[in-house]
């Protein structure tokens, strides 16, 4: 199997029915695979997912956070790569798996990341830590050298080196086997996976061609930032023990 791809959802039944679609109708043939993991869906998501060629793990709402169902999704994979994508992200090519995985072909690269764009809708925007600015326009590859005392005192250096939207990305199997991704962490798992990237000297890809519409309500743009100070000091802690 070359590709796996692990969609992590709760209540999109209309999202699902948007980019599974296209994910079942991808030009890399008969070589991926689709793992759907729902954390609680009362919307007819898991009825419209049983009837597709799709696999479905469920888990209990209170048991979730990102980490942890990306995690499970991993273990039920038998691709060679593992493509992690949120419920309300809709791929918009039908060669997103390959933009997706063309990039491991360099030398060195842990991990590979899309780029989120909109649908137009009123009343929505770019998700809180990722506005447009964050997704360049061209394939770039973030190679950095993590420094400890940088990250905590210099913005840009701290956001290169987390650089790694996990509403889109995708990792080797072979990586995630050695490590998975942290379940301590409620949010901001896929920064901390971009920190342990680096640290192992394995440089991070963004590539725009595996482009996804995922987008935010912007009446939840004030929650965004509430709820940054609940997880940040987990974060900041979880991110210095990787040096040590």
């Amino acid at each position: 199997m070359r590709a796996s791809v692990i969609i992590i959802t709760k209540n999109q039944k209309e999202l699902l029915q948007k980019s599974l679609p296209v994910f079942l109708h991808q030009d890399l043939g008969g070589k991926y695979e689709i793992i759907v993991v729902d954390s609680g869906s009362t919307d007819g998501a898991k009825e419209y997912i049983q009837d597709l060629p799709v696999k479905l793990i469920e888990i209990k709402p209170e048991k979730f956070n990102f980490g942890f169902a990306f995690n499970l999704g991993a273990k039920e994979a038998s691709g060679d790569f593992l493509i992690r994508l949120s419920g309300d992200a809709i791929p918009k090519r039908k060669d997103f798996i390959r933009q997706m995985i063309e990039p491991f072909s360099g030398i060195g690269i842990g991990g590979v990341y899309g780029k989120y764009t909109l649908s137009g809708r009123s009343g929505y925007t770019y998700p809180f830590f990722w506005p447009a600015k964050r997704f360049p326009s061209k394939i770039t590859k973030y190679s950095v050298k993590p420094g400890l005392i940088r990250m905590l005192l210099d913005k840009h250096h701290q956001e290169e080196v987390l650089n790694f939207a996990g509403g889109c990305c995708a990792i080797k199997h072979s990586t995630w086997e050695k490590r998975h991704f942290n379940e301590r962490l409620i949010a901001a798992e896929d920064a901390e996976y971009a920190l342990y990237l680096h640290l192992r000297n394995l440089d991070i890809v963004c590539n725009p061609g595996a482009e996804v519409i995922h987008e935010h309500k912007i009446t939840d743009l004030k929650e965004g930032i509430l709820s940054q100070f609940k997880w940040r000091g987990v974060l900041v802690w979880e991110c210095i023990k990787l040096f040590l």
